[in-house]
């Protein structure tokens, strides 16, 4: 595995040129889904992976997430697969929706596929049995992969209908920091840069913690 890869396929990533990047986004859920749909609309070759072959191919058939997103048309472009090798091969951002109970599984599952991608989590929460982020999860399975968190206030339907909204991506690495930019950012969702990866997942984790206990206090 290379960074040199990385920031070849990303200098290639100029701000009028983002069909040079393919982005997959691992989970089916509401978030992923509305990410998904961003990196559609921002000119990015995306594929989102489903567990569940029949809910990715009513997906494509439909252009609707069922599911999660029932009432959201999303683009044309999105192609959704259940092929877990297919969906990581060859690609190179790999975002991760997935739950934090399952985010451990699903990057052993993904690691034999694993080349020159950039590994970037949209999981909120820290796992468990271990207490470690999602970015120390990342470390620790692929441990020679560029990886970032995304994290902000963030709500699916909102993303998806459109709505201003913003997010943070934190990496060490400026060249993930540059492309998950080209990815998602847009004049509506504006997609903002740190180095801060802990900091920006405490954030994420405690949020609803802290929301439920000014509720309280208020009250």
């Amino acid at each position: 595995m290379s960074e040199l890869k990385f920031s070849d396929l990303v200098e290639t990533a100029a701000p009028a040129d983002k069909t040079a990047l393919r982005v997959t986004v691992l989970g089916g859920g509401s978030f992923g889904t509305a990410m998904a749909n961003t990196a559609v609309r921002n000119g990015c070759d995306t594929i989102i992976w489903i567990r569940d072959g029949e809910a990715a191919a009513d997906i494509n058939a439909t252009h609707i997430n069922k599911r999660y997103l029932p009432d959201f048309q999303l683009e044309a472009g999105l192609h959704a697969t259940s092929n877990l090798e297919d969906a990581v091969c060859g690609r190179d951002i790999i975002f991760v929706a997935i739950p934090s109970h399952s985010f451990r599984s699903v990057l052993e599952q993904i690691k034999p596929f694993i080349t020159s991608q950039a590994v970037v989590s949209l999981t909120k929460g820290i796992e468990a049995k271990t207490f470690s982020f999602m970015s120390d999860i990342i470390r620790e399975v692929l441990p020679e992969v560029p990886y970032g968190v995304l994290s902000g206030p963030n709500l699916a339907k909102e993303i998806i209908a459109g709505q201003p909204a913003g997010t943070v991506i934190a990496s060490q690495s400026e060249l993930v920091r540059y492309a998950v930019q080209q990815a998602l950012h847009s004049a509506l969702f504006r997609v903002f840069s740190s180095d801060d990866v802990h900091g920006v997942e405490l954030g994420g984790a405690l949020k609803n913690i802290y929301a439920v206990a000014m509720g309280m206090a208020a009250a």
